[in-house]
């Protein structure tokens, strides 16, 4: 059973918000997807919706690469025999049952033939580079 959590991306901040600062913030996402809700307090009707408009929620996807990063969707990941000249940069994202690039041998660690290198929204320029 794996780990369910999102970190988001600020649309307005361009800033990358950790699983742990929105957990600080008392942030979860909202039971629709839709963006996260603010929690205030002991009553709901303080409570604040972060919609999708600014925030963009990524999800954990339970897997770590070769230096044991948690690797989330948006990622960008490397495989370790890039540097023979084999693979290349590849973002990842739900398929078909399975993360991509990954296949679902990866729940048994295979994960750690990657790399994360950044991610789409901090550094687009990877993927084109």
């Amino acid at each position: 059973m794996r780990e369910i959590k999102f970190r988001g991306w600020h649309k307005e901040q361009e800033k990358m918000y950790s699983a742990e600062e929105l957990g600080a913030d008392q942030m979860t996402l909202m039971p629709d997807g839709r963006g996260f809700a603010n929690i205030s307090g002991d009553h709901t009707y303080s409570s604040q919706i972060d919609n999708s408009h600014k925030m963009i929620p990524l999800q954990y996807t339970g897997l770590k690469d070769k230096i044991a990063a948690e690797i989330y969707e948006g990622d960008i990941v490397i495989p370790y025999y890039t540097v023979a000249g084999y693979g290349q940069k590849r973002e990842v994202r739900w398929g078909i049952g399975a993360w991509e690039p990954f296949d679902s041998n990866c729940d048994s660690g295979h994960t750690d033939r990657y790399e994360v290198i950044g991610n789409i929204y901090e550094n687009p320029e990877l993927l084109t580079t």
